[in-house]
């Protein structure tokens, strides 16, 4: 619940509150789960990224063989992706929240988004382990990037055209298309 309603208002409008009355307990009970907020939004990230890994495997694991990357690519900006934040990459949704958190968040944050590259990374382009890691290392967080402004946009042709013209640019980058 805490990484939908994270992904969905961000974490800082998001109170535990909220949160806890959501999944029908007191703010109270909230300490006898987590130990603080930041314990929570850690949590909720893992899980985003348990999700959002899932669902990407699964799409790369459908495409026709030597398609995974480009299967990847274009699910993750899709009009679809765009339009639930809540269910989408963690990265996309509280980017920059991420970037402001404590270092110690960010560190335990940073082995969760290690986790996500490896489990990613068979399906990217490169001849090595390291070249695959490389290339998820900036295919994701370039995507999104652009999946961010995307969502900003008010109208749904520009978002759709922008969506696009990343689909374009990624596949000839990474897919070789």
């Amino acid at each position: 619940m805490a990484a939908r309603a994270f992904r969905e208002h961000g974490a800082d409008s998001s109170g535990i509150g909220t949160v806890m009355k959501k999944v029908g307990l007191t703010k109270g009970g909230f300490y006898r789960h987590f130990q603080s907020k930041d314990d929570l939004f850690v949590e909720a990230v893992a899980r985003a990224l348990e999700d959002t890994g899932h669902a990407m495997e699964a799409v790369a694991r459908a495409a026709p063989a030597g398609r995974a990357t480009q299967a990847i690519i274009e699910h993750y900006l899709s009009a679809g992706h765009a339009n639930m934040p809540g269910a989408g990459c963690v990265r996309a949704a509280l980017g920059p929240e991420l970037a402001r958190k404590p270092l110690a968040v960010r560190r335990r944050i940073e082995v969760l988004l290690e986790a996500y590259r490896e489990r990613l990374s068979p399906f990217m382009p490169g001849k090595t382990s390291e070249e695959r890691i490389a290339n998820c290392r900036l295919l994701f967080p370039s995507m999104a990037g652009v999946l961010m402004m995307v969502r900003v946009l008010p109208d749904a042709e520009k978002r759709e055209q922008r969506l696009r013209e990343a689909r374009e640019f990624f596949l000839k980058t990474f897919a070789g298309l």
